[in-house]
């Protein structure tokens, strides 16, 4: 057998099949650094040759052909390919009659070229990122998989148990046998343990028919009945959303923490004439239907339930209000950003429109549905629903509430960071939906029950009943196994954690500093502001803070501050008093309370505290956010910052009391200490 490992690093495969006796024939790693393949060739497996140059090329130029393919692909995308890498990746891709884009990783071309290289009856086996089930850019290489391979075998894990890679991975086992058959099983295991007691006889003989028409592999996990009867609902024609409804992503401001705002600074600047109702948090709609009067329960609350949409020529026309916000807007910098600057003029929002409903992006428990009752503008935390005309809106809504929607959802979702679900507007139309007229007689009771925080399965016990099986005619059997099918994916995907949560969690019930969960967080603000200090405090003078960093405000000793170590690659811009925003790590104190924060202070590691900053906005957002580089698996808590003054002469060392990496305290205790 004659064994391929096209990413070997320091040689960790090499030496397990050296510990393992592991027959073969001859053995060909490649490793583009120099440093690790020296490493690796110090392991002297016998038949071995470690090449050091990068797999691209040697794929490419390769006559030789292997019975085996066994590595980790390094996770690397596409921007931070060099050009000739590029060009090599897609010379791969054409071989075999696919298309890279921009957004595909490296681990993609690792496994199209290491399929090229492999013999009539090969193997493949690869530790992958779960995104091979259902991110978009992987689609075409499933469906290359599928038609390729005639077993594929796909192990995850219940725990996230490789903390190195920071993101969910999924052993992918593929094999050709010459026969016509393409069958494909999901097993799930604990943790690597569990994996070391799979019996590898599972791993011969797949059960499950590869559907080549699915976006997804998501959804394999599921026993065969489950599979078989989802199929059954799609070939018995059951329409979907797309059918009833077109679905649009809701409005892209380009900076939500300027464009929406609350009643007070509508009234402060007299931006009535541009001020429009919005809905731009899931926690300002608890029910199946926003009314005039949810809305107006917003305003008073304080929340920010308006959009300013400015004409084009606000700036010249509208009020000394009007003229100062756009000029605000510009000394923050809201015109430089990565959507307001590629516009004629940055203030105009494009794609200003208002929809029937409401379909929310970003979900933990399920996703919410809402007629859009009260007229209100939404942003991109919330997709757009436009319902087709002659549909009974309210029917439309009600007859998603249902177990077997539910589940598809799911399936047609991808998930996130700490269990998060994110439909595309695509996905949203591709879900499957027991459409009736009748249905309509439920709505207002599914929005009592929403309105009075009745459960998902509270709802579902009466919906399942009337929807599926008085109306659908669907038996109790197959009523009860949608209700499973949704209850093991939701289950599957909250309850991912990793053993090193476990011991934080762990260590944390011993300890008076809890982490916050940016998940519940995010099911209350979605990506809005948390707290505005500027709106939040009546006393903020910007005048007395000046106009300019060299101007010397007045600082309030009073007000809390909350002093943060600041890493490596974002110190630069906190020593010159540049930043503009702060980025938290994964993990925040419950004990800092984030609408009493007024000051930030960046501690700089080896020097400590010196300069003072306003914390205007905390909210949820991404490391690298609006950036090519955005990774929505890493959700954050960001805190929009403006520098105030220098507050001490030179760093004063201080202690970082929470983790050894924060501490919330006053500005005069800080002086003080």
């Amino acid at each position: 057998m004659d064994i391929l490992e096209p990413s070997c690093g320091d040689g960790i495969f090499l030496e397990c099949m050296s510990n393992a006796n592991m027959p073969f024939r001859s053995i060909t790693a490649i490793e583009c650094e120099t440093t690790e393949a020296e490493k690796a060739r110090t392991i002297n497996l016998h038949d071995s040759e470690v090449i050091n140059s990068d797999f691209h090329r040697f794929c490419l130029d390769t006559d030789k052909k292997f019975d085996l393919v066994v590595g980790n692909p390094p996770f690397i995308r596409y921007q931070y390919y060099d050009e000739n890498q590029q060009v090599l990746a897609d010379e791969i891709f054409k071989r075999s009659n696919l298309k890279r884009t921009k957004l595909t990783n490296a681990w993609v071309t690792f496994v199209v070229g290491s399929c090229q290289l492999l013999r009539k009856n090969g193997k493949m086996g690869f530790v992958i990122p779960s995104e091979l089930l259902m991110v978009k850019y992987a689609q075409q290489l499933r469906k290359y998989l599928a038609k390729t391979f005639n077993k594929i075998n796909i192990i995850s894990f219940e725990n996230l148990v490789f903390e190195e890679i920071q993101q969910e991975i999924v052993l992918l086992l593929c094999e050709k046998n010459g026969t016509d058959e393409h069958l494909i099983e999901h097993i799930e295991v604990r943790d690597t343990e569990g994996l070391l007691n799979l019996d590898p006889h599972r791993l011969s003989f797949p059960t499950k028919k590869i559907d080549f028409h699915t976006d997804k592999w998501t959804y394999y996990f599921l026993a065969k009945n489950e599979l078989d009867f989802l199929e059954k609902i799609k070939t018995q024609s059951m329409p979907k959303i797309s059918s009833y409804a077109d679905v649009e992503v809701g409005i892209t401001t380009g900076s939500n923490s300027y464009f929406t705002v609350p009643k007070s600074v509508v009234s402060l600047y007299q931006l009535q004439e541009y001020a429009r109702p919005m809905i731009g948090r899931s926690v300002q709609v608890n029910s199946l239907c926003f009314t005039y009067n949810d809305w107006l329960k917003n305003v008073e609350s304080g929340a920010k339930a308006h959009l300013l949409v400015f004409t084009p020529d606000a700036d010249v026309k509208g009020n000394s209000g009007v003229k100062a916000y756009l000029e605000n807007g510009v000394k923050e910098g809201v015109n430089k950003g990565y959507k307001t600057s590629i516009r004629d003029q940055w203030w105009v929002i494009p794609s200003i429109k208002l929809s029937d409903a409401l379909f929310l992006r970003r979900n933990n428990l399920y996703p919410k549905f809402v007629l859009n009752e009260a007229d209100a503008y939404t942003t991109d935390t919330m997709h757009r629903v436009f319902i087709h005309k002659g549909i009974n809106k309210k029917a439309f809504i009600a007859s998603y509430y249902n177990s077997l929607s539910f589940a598809f959802a799911e399936i047609m979702g991808r998930n996130f960071g700490g269990g998060c679900l994110e439909l595309m507007p695509s996905e949203v139309e591709g879900i499957y939906l027991p459409y009736n007229e009748q249905n309509g007689d439920l709505f207002n009771m599914i929005d009592s029950m929403l309105r009075n925080n009745a459960s998902a399965d509270e709802i579902l016990d009466v919906t399942d009943e009337i929807i599926l099986h008085q109306r659908m005619h669907f038996s109790k059997e197959q009523v009860s196994l949608a209700r499973s099918i949704w209850h093991k994916i939701i289950d599957r995907r909250l309850n991912r954690e990793t053993l090193k949560k476990r011991e934080i969690k762990t260590v944390a019930l011993k300890s008076k500093y809890h982490e916050l969960n940016f998940l519940d967080i995010f099911d209350q603000y979605a990506l809005n502001s948390i707290t505005d200090n500027s709106m939040a405090h009546d006393d903020i003078n910007w005048e007395k803070y000046g106009e300019k960093p060299l101007e010397t405000p007045m600082v309030d000793e009073s007000k809390n501050v909350l002093v943060s170590l600041v890493k490596k690659d974002n110190e630069k811009m906190f020593l010159d008093g540049s930043a503009t925003i702060y980025y938290t790590g994964k993990k925040f104190p419950t004990s800092v309370a984030l609408n009493k924060l007024y000051y930030f202070m960046p501690y700089i590691k080896g020097k400590g505290v010196r300069d003072l900053f306003f914390i205007k906005i905390a909210r949820l957002g991404y490391r690298k956010e609006g950036t090519p580089e955005e990774d929505k698996n890493d959700l954050r808590l960001v805190f929009e910052v403006q520098f105030v003054k220098q507050l001490f002469e030179d760093y004063k060392p201080i202690e970082l009391k929470i983790w050894r990496t924060f501490t919330d305290t006053t500005v005069g205790n800080l002086i003080k200490e």
